[in-house]
């Protein structure tokens, strides 16, 4: 077991995305410690933690009610403020720009979860096409954004978004998109990640009435397990866990599997895509078919069953420790 992950000083966080993805009862919030509600709220897990349990009798009678309460609606805040200053962006680009395709939280948020604001968002994550980048970026300098990195410009010159834009009186990060991972990337090379199979992908939506563009459930799935895995520091935490989860619940027997199965076969996407629904399975999480998960294991490469269970584990783990 890592350091850090000792259960006797953090929450096991399985029953909460039991919660999440069953659609069962919450264990009492008074059955938590003090400790393992503060890390909920430190891993922005508090306001879903708080949704999750408000039906709950008992809820009041916890010392920590307060905490999570304030955690939500700070939450509500942060949240309030990124989609309304999403909800701009979209209006002055409606005329100018091809509809921007929301992605990770951006898009997830609003789509997929009960309230916008249980799926924390770090900053605002948008794809344009690369002919539309500088156009997008203009319209951000118009608003009021600078970009600031701690990266030289250099950097970016090979990244899949340009330097990251910030608006110091609204506290909003916008990441401007060309593509979904590093030039340089065994990812960026696969044929599901490659423009053509991006735009095949895109599905019509909106967002405050404003027309946008989402990725199709198969892509989203795949993608949200890669950007994952692909580096153990991400500090994505739980998100992406419950972003898919909430994937598998809107599709349930309706996802595309062989698709997936083409898009992925003998690739890092496969073992990336395995590592994350078989834990989901084993840990009866999500129930999906075993005939899946046994075409998606030997569609990958990178491992056997012994290594792909330790790196399983170490990932997950990884995940808890990344707030």
């Amino acid at each position: 077991m890592l350091q850090g992950c000792c259960p006797c000083t953090r929450p096991d966080p399985l029953s909460l995305l039991r919660t999440v993805s069953k659609d069962l009862e919450l264990p009492r919030l008074s059955s938590f410690h003090d400790r393992q509600i503060r890390w909920m709220i430190e891993s922005g897990l508090g306001p879903l933690f708080w949704f999750a349990s408000r039906e709950d009798a008992k809820t009041k009678d916890s010392r920590s009610c307060c905490d999570l309460k304030a955690a939500d609606l700070t939450m509500r805040l942060i949240n309030e403020i990124q989609l309304e200053t999403l909800g701009e962006i979209l209006v002055r680009c409606r005329r100018r720009l091809s509809p921007i395709t929301l992605l990770k939280g951006s898009s997830t948020g609003s789509e997929l979860y009960p309230q916008p604001h249980l799926r924390v968002m770090r900053d605002l994550d948008l794809l344009v096409d690369p002919k539309e980048q500088a156009k997008l970026e203009s319209i951000l300098l118009e608003m009021g954004f600078q970009q600031h990195s701690s990266n030289n410009p250099e950097f970016y010159a090979t990244h899949h978004h340009s330097m990251p834009f910030y608006h110091r009186g609204k506290d909003v990060w916008v990441e401007v998109h060309r593509a979904l991972f590093p030039l340089n990337s065994q990812l960026a090379k696969l044929p599901i990640f490659n423009s053509r199979n991006i735009k095949a992908e895109l599905r019509p939506s909106s967002l405050k009435g404003i027309p946008v563009m989402r990725f199709s459930t198969e892509l989203q799935i795949v993608y949200t397990a890669s950007h994952w895995a692909l580096d153990l520091k991400y500090k994505g935490g739980l998100f992406p866990f419950l972003d898919i989860i909430y994937l598998l619940r809107r599709a349930q027997q309706n996802i595309r599997w062989d698709a997936i199965f083409k898009w992925v076969q003998d690739s890092v996407a496969a073992t990336h895509l395995y590592l994350v629904l078989s834990y989901l399975n084993k840990n009866e999480i999500s129930d999906l078919d075993n005939k899946i998960l046994a075409d998606l294991f030997v569609r990958q490469r990178s491992f056997g069953t012994l290594n792909l269970k330790i790196a399983s584990q170490r990932i997950f783990c990884c995940a808890l420790l990344n707030r």
